[in-house]
C-alpha cells in the first residue's frame, strides 16, 4: 500500500509541474498569436481598401478568424496534455533521465512546434499577399 502512495504522490507532483508550465506555454503563445491576428486583420483591411465595395472579405470573415484562433488554442492545450503523459511513459520505461530533464525537453519541443505552426501561418499569409489575385 505504501508503494501505491508514493506513485500517487509522484503523479501529483508531475501534474502540478506541468500545470505550472501550461501558464508559461499559453503566455508565450499568446503574444505571437495576437500579433498574427492583428497582421491578418491589417492585411485584410488593406486588401478591402483596394477592392470595390461589396466584394466581401478577401481573406476571411473576422468572426471565422477568431473562431479558428480559439480552436487553435484549444487544440494546442489538448496537445499540451501529451507532455505529462509522455513524461510518465519515459519514466515508466526506465530511461536514465531525470524528470526535470525530460520535462524541459518535452516542453521545449512542444512549444517550438506550436510556435512553428504560428510562424508557418504568418509566412503563408505574407506569401499569399505577394501574388496577384486571380481575376
Amino acid at each position: 500500500m505504501k508503494e501505491l502512495e508514493s506513485e500517487v504522490e509522484f503523479c501529483r507532483r508531475t501534474m502540478k509541474s506541468w500545470e505550472k508550465l501550461r501558464l508559461l506555454y499559453n503566455g508565450v503563445l499568446l503574444l505571437p498569436g495576437i500579433a498574427l491576428l492583428w497582421r491578418i486583420l491589417h492585411l485584410q483591411a488593406e486588401r478591402m481598401a483596394q477592392n470595390p465595395p461589396g466584394m466581401g472579405f478577401p481573406i476571411m470573415d473576422p468572426v471565422d478568424l477568431f473562431i479558428r484562433a480559439l480552436l487553435f488554442g484549444i487544440c494546442a492545450n489538448v496537445c499540451f496534455c501529451l507532455g505529462p503523459y509522455s513524461e510518465f511513459i519515459v519514466t515508466a520505461l526506465g530511461f536514465p533521465l531525470t524528470a526535470r530533464k525530460i520535462r524541459v525537453l518535452l516542453f521545449s519541443l512542444g512549444l517550438m512546434m506550436s510556435l512553428g505552426i504560428i510562424m508557418l501561418v504568418w509566412f503563408l499569409m505574407e506569401l499569399s499577399g505577394s501574388f496577384p489575385s486571380p481575376p
